[in-house]
């Protein structure tokens, strides 16, 4: 006899986590308002206050529905991966895919980033926290392995990647143009390696040649004493 009140309970909640979603994608979240978002879910605004206790705590949780699929997403491809290059190439591809599939949730995390609310110690930086340890552990794991620098600062290096795709994310939206991300994570996957990977050690010199090397210098203080 519960279960039925129980489904249409879960129902609901889904329908105004929806609602609030397109309202929190369409306006800041200083400039939304919980009678928009009840309007949009056909419901009185009271209503939004059974499931959620105030529109911070509504916004919080359409933040971790949109974390909790893509990470749901991204962990078993992930599993599935070993390699550095292969590893990057995916998390950049699969980064970039957000704004190609949602460009309005990137607006909205954007915003909210960078918005009045402090971001360290918010809902979202707990939220980001999860997400970029696969990052992180891409990175951890090369080093281990030999394929990127011993002396890599796995800080710097990821918020270098997750930097520069934002940047190049908002300047092609921006300019209205196309993402590409499985090209674009090729590419830049290629220009991280690089920076990122082993120096070169310096070529040795062939055993001849350090004996040739010796011989020429004594010839000439031998010439030189000669004089």
């Amino acid at each position: 006899m519960t279960a039925l009140p129980r489904r249409r309970k879960a129902v609901r909640r889904a329908e105004i986590l929806g609602a609030a979603r397109e309202v929190f994608i369409a306006r800041r979240f200083e400039d939304a308002s919980m009678a928009e978002i009840a309007a949009r879910a056909d419901c009185v605004e009271g209503t939004l206050y059974t499931y959620f206790r105030n529109k911070r705590d509504l916004f919080d949780a359409v933040l971790t529905d949109v974390y909790d699929a893509l990470i749901a997403d991204i962990e078993p491809r992930f599993a599935s991966l070993d390699g550095t290059a292969d590893r990057l190439r995916f998390l950049i591809a699969r980064h970039l895919q957000i704004a190609v599939d949602d460009p309005g949730i990137s607006a909205m995390l954007g915003r909210e980033a960078r918005g009045g609310q402090p971001y360290f110690g918010s809902k979202l930086h707990a939220l980001n926290r999860r997400y970029v340890q696969f990052m992180t552990r891409t990175l951890s794991d090369g080093v281990e392995r030999g394929e990127l620098r011993a002396d890599l600062d796995l800080a710097m290096a990821r918020d270098f990647v997750f930097g520069g795709l934002e940047h190049r994310v908002r300047d092609l939206l921006g300019r209205g143009r196309r993402i590409e991300p499985a090209r674009m994570a090729r590419e830049m996957a290629g220009l991280l390696l690089e920076g990122f990977g082993q120096r070169a050690a310096p070529a040795a010199e062939a055993p001849l040649e350090r004996i040739e090397a010796r011989l020429a210098r004594l010839e000439g203080e031998l010439r030189a004493r000669a004089r």
